[in-house]
């Protein structure tokens, strides 16, 4: 989704915040005018333009898209960005990480899906039958392959009274009376109770089936 200036300013001052910079000294090692920098971040202007965020990552060692906000092109043809994690049992603000701790990974994926596919980070034990903790599992939009099937694993976030969200990946079946159910596959006892999309428990307002995995990686180091 393309930033709102007002975002792109915030990821610009974020970065300068973190890394201590001072703008006139920046835009001077970067060869730009400080002036744009300082009227954008001001709000006087609604952009900086590309050849700018270019000039400024340069003198930083770093992408332009870590200043810029952009979706980040991966490192290579075959790399997916992680971009996230799924935790059953725990509620957060946002699934996605912040752009800046974005990491890539290089996996085969079927060629009609690589420039769709996306990574999550497995945490806790919810899944561990299938997926360890630590594992990545590569997972598509449903408006990007198709609606999920019975068996399907399938990546999910369930929203509680406060919109917080909790992502998870769980094996969906569908019941003889159509309704559908998200099943872990876990070692651990507290997370071996499925889920009724249909009918949901009173701590949870909304389920909604965002994706379908199409297949997991697992390191071995780091």
């Amino acid at each position: 989704m393309e930033k709102t200036p007002d975002e792109r300013r915030a990821i610009l001052r974020k970065y300068i915040s973190d890394n201590r910079l001072k703008v006139a000294p920046w835009a001077k090692s970067a060869g730009v005018d400080k002036n744009s920098i300082y009227n954008f971040l001001n709000g006087h202007s609604q952009a900086l333009d590309p050849m700018t965020y270019a000039k400024l990552a340069r003198a930083s060692r770093v992408p332009s898209w870590k200043l810029s906000g952009e979706t980040p092109e991966p490192p290579s043809p075959t790399a997916i960005w992680v971009i996230g994690k799924v935790q059953a049992g725990v509620f957060v603000d946002a699934v996605e990480w912040d752009q800046s701790d974005w990491y890539a990974i290089d996996v085969p994926v079927p060629p009609r899906f690589r420039s769709k596919a996306k990574a999550l980070l497995v945490a806790g034990s919810s899944m561990d039958l299938e997926y360890k903790e630590g594992s990545i599992v590569i997972w598509v939009d449903m408006l990007d392959f198709r609606p999920p099937q019975h068996g399907d694993h399938v990546i999910a976030f369930a929203y509680d009274h406060h919109r917080e969200v909790e992502a998870t990946v769980k094996e969906l079946r569908i019941s003889e009376d159509g309704k559908r159910w998200l099943w872990p596959r876990s070692s651990k006892p507290e997370f071996q109770a499925p889920i009724c999309v249909d009918d949901l428990p009173p701590d949870i307002i909304d389920v909604e089936v965002k994706g379908i995995v199409i297949g997991d990686y697992r390191p071995r180091v780091n």
